[in-house]
């Protein structure tokens, strides 16, 4: 089975592969890794990837997931291959201060800007993982780096004010 997956504003193609209770899952062609999974009950399931076990609570909304590991929420939306798709970003036409928020939990892995960088419109200001997948946050206009909240390899809440640009 293949599908794209939205994931805050990074895209991922996943390859699952299916043997009775078990998972063989590829990531954008390149990371591997094998999960075990076990319905616990409707919408509950038992994960074991790795040698670590996660409590994974999964809500459907028609392709959009709201899916709760070990108790922090990520929204996912998931596609079948070569479905259309729309990602929503910021506008282009976005004026004055920007905010950039963790859209998940996660951890800060890496800040790409200093203060007073200048930023055109789609470059990375900071890489965020999650769910053992990396996101990419990106300005949604030009500006200058005019605050950073946070430090590299910190964990974050969604909705945490993470850099902002002016």
């Amino acid at each position: 089975m293949h599908f794209d997956i939205v994931l805050g504003e990074k895209e991922y193609t996943l390859e699952i592969e299916k043997n009775e209770n078990r998972f063989d899952v590829t990531i954008n062609g390149e990371e591997q890794f094998s999960v075990d999974a076990v319905n616990l009950k409707q919408d509950l399931l038992s994960l074991l990837i790795g040698n670590k076990s996660y409590l994974v609570n999964i809500k459907d909304d028609n392709r959009k997931y709201m899916v709760d590991v070990n108790g922090e929420t990520f929204n996912i939306e998931v596609y079948e291959e070569g479905s259309p798709r729309r990602l929503q970003r910021g506008s282009s036409g976005v004026q004055g201060k920007q905010v950039i928020k963790a859209p998940m939990p996660g951890k800060v892995i890496k800040i790409l800007v200093k203060e007073g960088d200048e930023v055109e419109k789609g470059k990375g200001v900071a890489v965020i993982e999650a769910m053992k997948m990396e996101n990419e946050l990106k300005a949604s206009a030009n500006g200058t780096i005019k605050e950073i909240n946070v430090e590299e390899g910190k964990a974050v809440n969604a909705g945490d004010t993470l850099i902002v640009i002016e």
